[in-house]
This record gives structure tokens, C-alpha cells and sequence, in this order.
């Protein structure tokens, strides 16, 4: 019975799948296929659409290796204030990205500055740090995010596929 429910429920959400992927124009549906967006199923289910519109849908591309893990047991070097932000907010937010990118990096002060907002400036705001080994990379992150290379446009929908 359980397995019942888990095939009903794993048709409605490709159903649905499918229903969104119809609303899409020919050039997104494709776009979105050549980057690699989606699961195998949802490939297969895009490459459908794709084909009922007369479309010959992209091969599925193989994903990118994952970035190598950093080791916590190596030293990397002394931490390193590597960027200051008055709002601990924003030097959280490129801490994500440099963490994302597979730096280590922490925030400094952030509840300090958090609690007691007039400190900020006496304190010099939150301070990003990363190990010595890798202040170069982080500065070309913070730098791409400045560029707004990690902005998202006015129409991104979280909820697109």
C-alpha cells in the first residue's frame, strides 16, 4: 500500500513537472536543458516536452566533479581579515560565497556589531578571515560578487525548475 502511495505520489509530482515545463518558451525549455538544470528524470521529462514540439532536446550534460573538500586537520595558515562589512548580514552572506566556493572562511564580531550597532564603526564592522593559504581566491570571489556575478535577475523564480 505504501509503495502504492510513493508511485502516486512520484507520478503527480512528474505530472506537474511537466505542466511547468510546458509554460516554458522553446528557447528557456532549452536553455535550461543545455545547462545541466535538471535530474535525469526531469530530463526525461523535459526532452518529452521537447520532442512533442517537433524540438530535438540537447544531451543530458554530466555534471561537474564536485570541488575538492578543504581538510580540517591541514593548517592552512593563520586566519586573515581579508574584507570588513558594517552590516554582519552582508559579511555573512560572503562568507556563504566563499564558502560555497570551497574556502574556508569565518565572521569575526558579527554578534558584537549585531547587538550593539554603534560599535560598528568602532569596531570596524564584522571582519571576514580566511587561512593565509587562501586569501588570494577569496579576494577574486569578493571581487566576482562585487562584479554582481552572483546577482540573480529581477524575474528569478526559486520555484522554476
Amino acid at each position: 500500500m505504501a509503495t502504492d502511495n510513493a508511485n502516486d505520489s512520484s507520478h503527480g509530482e512528474a505530472a506537474e513537472l511537466g505542466a511547468r515545463l510546458a509554460m516554458l518558451s522553446d528557447e528557456e525549455l532549452l536553455r535550461r536543458c543545455a545547462a545541466g538544470f535538471f535530474s535525469e528524470e526531469a530530463h526525461a521529462i523535459a526532452t518529452a516536452e521537447l520532442r512533442g514540439r517537433g524540438i530535438q532536446a540537447p544531451e543530458l550534460s554530466q555534471p561537474e566533479p564536485p570541488q575538492e573538500s578543504v581538510d580540517p586537520e591541514v593548517y592552512h595558515g593563520d586566519m586573515v581579515t581579508i574584507a570588513r562589512r558594517f552590516t554582519p548580514t552582508d559579511a555573512q552572506m560572503l562568507c556563504g560565497c566563499l564558502e560555497a566556493a570551497g574556502i574556508p572562511a569565518t565572521v569575526a564580531d558579527a554578534a558584537l556589531v549585531q547587538a550593539n550597532m554603534l560599535w560598528s564603526i568602532a569596531l570596524g564592522g564584522a571582519s571576514l578571515r580566511v587561512p593565509q593559504a587562501f586569501v588570494e581566491q577569496a579576494n577574486e570571489v569578493i571581487a566576482a560578487f562585487e562584479r554582481g556575478e552572483f546577482s540573480l535577475d529581477e524575474d528569478f523564480d526559486p520555484n522554476t525548475p
